[in-house]
Protein backbone atom coordinates (compact mmCIF):
# COMPACT_ATOMS: atom_id res chain seq x y z
CA UNK A 1 0.00 0.00 0.00
CA UNK A 2 1.56 3.67 -1.12
CA UNK A 3 0.48 6.76 0.83
CA UNK A 4 1.47 9.99 0.25
CA UNK A 5 0.90 13.45 1.84
CA UNK A 6 0.66 13.78 5.57
CA UNK A 7 -1.52 12.28 8.12
CA UNK A 8 -1.74 14.26 11.10
CA UNK A 9 -4.44 16.04 13.71
CA UNK A 10 -7.59 16.75 12.39
CA UNK A 11 -8.15 19.68 14.74
CA UNK A 12 -4.20 19.59 15.37
CA UNK A 13 -4.18 17.55 18.79
CA UNK A 14 -2.02 14.38 18.51
CA UNK A 15 -4.54 13.32 21.14
CA UNK A 16 -7.66 13.00 18.89
CA UNK A 17 -7.00 9.69 17.96
CA UNK A 18 -8.57 8.50 14.49
CA UNK A 19 -6.15 6.73 12.54
CA UNK A 20 -3.39 3.78 13.20
CA UNK A 21 -0.94 4.25 10.23
CA UNK A 22 -1.49 0.79 8.46
CA UNK A 23 1.93 0.81 6.79
CA UNK A 24 5.50 -0.76 7.52
CA UNK A 25 4.18 -2.29 11.04
CA UNK A 26 5.10 1.05 12.74
CA UNK A 27 1.92 0.79 15.23
CA UNK A 28 2.12 4.97 15.36
CA UNK A 29 -0.92 6.36 15.80
CA UNK A 30 -2.57 9.83 13.89
CA UNK A 31 -4.92 11.39 15.07
CA UNK A 32 -6.58 12.43 12.39
CA UNK A 33 -5.56 13.16 8.46
CA UNK A 34 -4.31 16.00 6.24
CA UNK A 35 -3.53 14.45 3.14
CA UNK A 36 -2.72 16.66 0.11
CA UNK A 37 -3.62 19.71 2.58
CA UNK A 38 -7.08 18.36 2.69
CA UNK A 39 -8.30 18.32 6.49
CA UNK A 40 -10.86 15.72 7.87
CA UNK A 41 -12.71 15.31 10.74
CA UNK A 42 -11.43 12.08 13.49
CA UNK A 43 -13.74 9.20 13.19
CA UNK A 44 -15.33 8.41 16.44
CA UNK A 45 -15.05 12.26 17.83
CA UNK A 46 -11.83 12.61 18.95
CA UNK A 47 -11.24 14.53 22.17
CA UNK A 48 -8.76 16.92 23.36
CA UNK A 49 -7.59 17.82 27.20
CA UNK A 50 -7.91 20.82 28.25
CA UNK A 51 -5.85 21.76 31.38
CA UNK A 52 -2.82 23.39 33.34
CA UNK A 53 0.44 21.25 33.04
CA UNK A 54 0.22 19.08 35.96
CA UNK A 55 2.16 19.43 38.83
CA UNK A 56 5.55 17.07 39.07
CA UNK A 57 4.41 14.19 41.63
CA UNK A 58 6.42 11.47 43.05
CA UNK A 59 8.93 11.09 40.39
CA UNK A 60 10.94 14.30 40.16
CA UNK A 61 13.56 15.11 37.43
CA UNK A 62 14.12 17.31 34.36
CA UNK A 63 11.62 15.19 32.54
CA UNK A 64 8.97 16.77 35.02
CA UNK A 65 9.97 20.15 35.47
CA UNK A 66 8.44 23.25 32.71
CA UNK A 67 9.99 23.62 30.06
CA UNK A 68 11.28 26.38 29.57
CA UNK A 69 12.33 25.63 25.72
CA UNK A 70 11.06 23.93 22.92
CA UNK A 71 14.11 21.09 23.03
CA UNK A 72 13.18 20.85 26.97
CA UNK A 73 9.67 20.06 26.27
CA UNK A 74 10.99 17.35 23.50
CA UNK A 75 13.20 15.75 25.74
CA UNK A 76 10.93 15.55 28.92
CA UNK A 77 7.87 14.37 26.97
CA UNK A 78 9.76 11.90 24.79
CA UNK A 79 11.56 10.48 28.02
CA UNK A 80 7.82 10.04 29.53
CA UNK A 81 7.39 7.94 26.51
CA UNK A 82 9.88 5.86 26.90
CA UNK A 83 9.28 5.09 30.15
CA UNK A 84 6.28 4.64 29.80
CA UNK A 85 4.82 7.53 31.80
CA UNK A 86 1.96 7.78 29.46
CA UNK A 87 -0.37 9.70 31.51
CA UNK A 88 2.14 12.13 32.92
CA UNK A 89 3.39 13.08 28.81
CA UNK A 90 -0.49 13.34 28.15
CA UNK A 91 -1.03 15.83 30.55
CA UNK A 92 2.22 17.92 30.00
CA UNK A 93 0.50 18.34 26.50
CA UNK A 94 -2.59 19.42 27.97
CA UNK A 95 -2.03 23.26 27.71
CA UNK A 96 -1.32 23.14 24.18
CA UNK A 97 -4.80 21.71 23.77
CA UNK A 98 -8.31 23.29 22.75
CA UNK A 99 -9.99 24.32 25.85
CA UNK A 100 -13.32 22.88 25.63
CA UNK A 101 -12.10 19.13 26.96
CA UNK A 102 -10.52 18.14 30.47
CA UNK A 103 -7.68 16.49 30.33
CA UNK A 104 -8.00 13.84 33.11
CA UNK A 105 -10.72 12.33 31.03
CA UNK A 106 -8.81 12.20 27.52
CA UNK A 107 -5.40 11.36 29.59
CA UNK A 108 -7.30 8.76 30.96
CA UNK A 109 -8.94 7.74 28.13
CA UNK A 110 -7.88 4.07 26.13
CA UNK A 111 -7.05 6.55 22.71
CA UNK A 112 -4.73 8.02 24.59
CA UNK A 113 -2.88 5.59 26.02
CA UNK A 114 -2.84 3.60 23.13
CA UNK A 115 -1.79 6.37 20.83
CA UNK A 116 1.68 6.85 23.62
CA UNK A 117 1.76 3.10 23.47
CA UNK A 118 2.52 3.04 19.98
CA UNK A 119 5.08 5.54 20.02
CA UNK A 120 6.93 3.44 22.52
CA UNK A 121 6.88 0.82 20.94
CA UNK A 122 8.59 2.60 17.80
CA UNK A 123 11.07 4.20 19.70
CA UNK A 124 11.96 1.75 22.00
CA UNK A 125 14.04 -0.81 20.11
CA UNK A 126 16.16 -3.98 21.63
CA UNK A 127 19.51 -3.39 22.24
CA UNK A 128 19.19 0.67 22.71
CA UNK A 129 19.37 1.96 26.00
CA UNK A 130 16.36 4.03 27.45
CA UNK A 131 16.18 6.60 30.06
CA UNK A 132 17.32 7.10 32.34
CA UNK A 133 20.53 4.55 31.48
CA UNK A 134 20.55 7.16 27.99
CA UNK A 135 19.36 10.92 27.71
CA UNK A 136 16.73 12.01 25.26
CA UNK A 137 18.42 14.96 22.97
CA UNK A 138 16.53 17.44 21.16
CA UNK A 139 19.07 19.47 19.03
CA UNK A 140 18.98 22.41 16.16
CA UNK A 141 15.24 23.30 17.89
CA UNK A 142 14.83 27.13 16.92
CA UNK A 143 11.57 28.42 17.54
CA UNK A 144 9.37 30.65 15.42
CA UNK A 145 7.29 33.11 17.20
CA UNK A 146 5.19 30.80 19.40
CA UNK A 147 5.24 27.62 17.91
CA UNK A 148 8.54 25.31 16.34
CA UNK A 149 8.36 22.05 14.40
CA UNK A 150 10.96 19.41 15.82
CA UNK A 151 11.68 16.37 13.27
CA UNK A 152 12.23 13.24 14.58
CA UNK A 153 15.93 13.34 12.84
CA UNK A 154 16.77 15.52 15.52
CA UNK A 155 15.55 13.70 18.72
CA UNK A 156 18.10 10.97 20.03
CA UNK A 157 18.59 8.34 22.54
CA UNK A 158 21.35 6.26 23.01
CA UNK A 159 22.84 7.86 19.89
CA UNK A 160 20.04 7.14 17.42
CA UNK A 161 17.58 9.11 15.89
CA UNK A 162 13.94 8.83 16.53
CA UNK A 163 13.48 8.25 12.72
CA UNK A 164 16.13 5.65 12.92
CA UNK A 165 14.69 3.54 15.78
CA UNK A 166 11.25 3.79 14.05
CA UNK A 167 12.56 2.21 10.98
CA UNK A 168 14.31 -0.37 12.89
CA UNK A 169 12.08 -3.70 11.58
CA UNK A 170 10.18 -1.75 9.09
CA UNK A 171 8.89 -3.32 5.94
CA UNK A 172 7.87 -1.48 2.51
CA UNK A 173 9.12 1.79 0.88
CA UNK A 174 10.26 4.03 3.92
CA UNK A 175 12.29 6.27 2.27
CA UNK A 176 9.70 9.34 2.81
CA UNK A 177 8.23 8.25 6.10
CA UNK A 178 8.75 10.85 9.14
CA UNK A 179 7.60 11.56 11.75
CA UNK A 180 7.79 15.61 13.84
CA UNK A 181 6.41 17.24 17.11
CA UNK A 182 4.89 20.66 16.87
CA UNK A 183 5.60 22.49 20.07
CA UNK A 184 3.34 25.45 21.08
CA UNK A 185 4.16 28.24 23.57
CA UNK A 186 1.82 28.69 26.61
CA UNK A 187 2.33 31.26 29.00
CA UNK A 188 5.96 30.85 29.25
CA UNK A 189 6.49 27.44 28.34
CA UNK A 190 6.32 24.81 25.67
CA UNK A 191 4.21 21.78 25.47
CA UNK A 192 3.87 19.08 22.51
CA UNK A 193 1.05 19.32 20.71
CA UNK A 194 0.79 18.07 17.44
CA UNK A 195 2.14 14.47 16.20
CA UNK A 196 2.67 14.26 12.37
CA UNK A 197 3.49 11.36 10.08
CA UNK A 198 4.41 12.10 6.40
CA UNK A 199 4.77 9.42 4.07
Amino acid sequence: MRHKGIVSTANPRWLELAVLVPAMAFGLAACGSTVAGTSTAAPGGGTSPTATAPSATSKSSSADAPADSPAAAVESWVTQILQKRYKEACLASAPAMAPDKDAETVCNGPEAKKTLESLHEAWAKPGVKLPPQAKVKATGVAPQGDTVTVADTAISVDGRTLHELALIGATGNVESFSVSLELKKHNGTWHVGDLRIKF
